[in-house]
């Protein structure tokens, strides 16, 4: 239980307005959002903390209750206090159509709202000197979508998600089944789901109990409704083809719309407008992969060649500042099925980094490197090619 290592402080944040993005909102798209926030802060940390302690700020992954990811946090608190690693606290907010959040928006949110990795990596877009390292774990980052499930497409995520059970008669029953589904999940991860990826029955989508129901022992559907579910997995694109067999983007509702992928039904444009921006990514990487992941690894690991080797970016794999580990026979979901190999991932990058830092004395944080003075020339060189006289800057 993480209450055992660590003091948990819940918050309740404005999120950011979803403003032209048709259908988000079941209201006005100014109204405002609420997202659920735990703070994860170890219960027994040295005195004094170092300056070098860090904070994990977390994004969880589609359908995935943040709860689930607190035996990581224990796995991690524990190989850091072994290590001599000091941790501040570990932050994970809830996305507003997911989990607690979506109970708290309720009656503001629409099913039209992507995910993990994918909404870490854009943050740091957005705020390039915020995280001093990235840990994606197999996120969905590639040019082209993963089966989609419909024409030729075999069957993927998607097409469980639309067609699953939401239902159940007790919180028991519900247990059962998702543990046929994800036999290898840590029983740790499955005793989380249970307590907080279902919520027992009425909801605004459920408002009827079942018929000879337990009021001691109460049905209970998903926390996150498959709707968001799906929604954040995929968009829909119906109205693309014209009467006439045209291909015609409504920009209105589908601005962020491919015009390369523009004639699939459904679409899901984060992966593929992420992956073009990597080059440009700051912070050093670590992309944690599982070896039996649905996604397209080929392609992903493209992205890898290409990260940060651009204006603004990390160096790239060349600086040593990209790096892959691969979780043998790890599926997509292996954050919860192999804890210990993910955590010695996470603490490979952060030992090569503070390695780095210590051969830096405090002069060194003050004054620019040799190489500043090799690369840019005094005035006084440019004295000889210069005809005599006045000298002008």
């Amino acid at each position: 239980m993480s209450s055992n290592n660590f003091r948990i402080t819940e918050h309740i944040v404005p999120g950011c307005h979803i403003r032209e993005y048709a259908g988000s909102t079941a209201g006005r798209q100014e109204d405002v959002l609420r997202l659920h926030v735990k703070q994860y802060t170890p219960l027994n940390p040295p005195e004094p903390l170092s300056p070098e302690a860090v904070t994990i700020i977390a994004a969880h992954g589609v359908g995935l209750a943040k709860e689930l990811y607190e035996p990581l946090w224990n796995e991690i608190l524990q190989r850091a206090e072994r290590n001599n690693f000091q941790i501040r606290s570990i932050w994970i907010a809830e996305a507003a159509s997911m989990g607690m959040s979506a109970i708290f928006n309720e009656d503001k949110l629409s099913i039209d709202c992507n995910f993990g990795g994918n909404i870490i990596t854009n943050l740091v877009f957005l705020y390039p000197r915020l995280f001093t390292t990235l840990i994606l774990l197999d996120p969905v980052i590639q040019l082209n979508p993963p089966p989609m499930g419909f024409g030729s497409d075999p069957p993927s995520a998607i097409n469980f998600t639309l067609y699953r059970q939401d239902v159940w008669p007790n919180r028991q029953a519900a247990t059962e089944v998702y543990k046929k589904m994800f036999p290898k999940m840590d029983p740790r991860c499955v005793d989380r789901m249970t307590k907080f990826g279902f919520r027992d029955l009425p909801t605004d989508l459920y408002p009827e109990s079942l018929e000879g129901s337990d009021p001691a022992n109460p049905p209970v559907t998903l926390t996150t409704s498959k709707n968001p579910d799906m929604i954040a997995q995929i968009r829909e694109n119906f109205s693309a083809r014209t009467l006439d067999g045209r291909i015609q983007i409504d920009r209105s509702t589908h601005a962020e719309m491919d015009p390369v992928a523009a004639f699939f039904p459904m679409y899901c444009p984060e992966p593929r407008a992420t992956f073009f921006r990597l080059p440009t990514l700051r912070p050093s990487l670590i992309w944690v992969l599982g070896e039996k992941s649905y996604l397209r690894l080929d392609e992903v690991r493209e992205g890898i060649k290409i990260c940060g080797h651009g204006i603004g970016g990390s160096g790239g794999d060349s600086q040593g500042k990209v790096k892959e580990a691969a979780i043998p026979k790890g599926s997509h979901l292996f954050p919860f099925e192999n804890l210990g190999k993910e955590v010695q991932s996470f603490a490979i990058a952060e030992r090569e980094w503070a390695e780095k830092r210590q051969s830096m004395d405090k002069r060194d944080h003050l004054v620019l490197g040799e190489e500043w003075f090799k690369t840019i020339k005094p005035l006084g060189a440019f004295c000889s090619a210069r005809k005599p006289g006045k000298e002008r800057l």
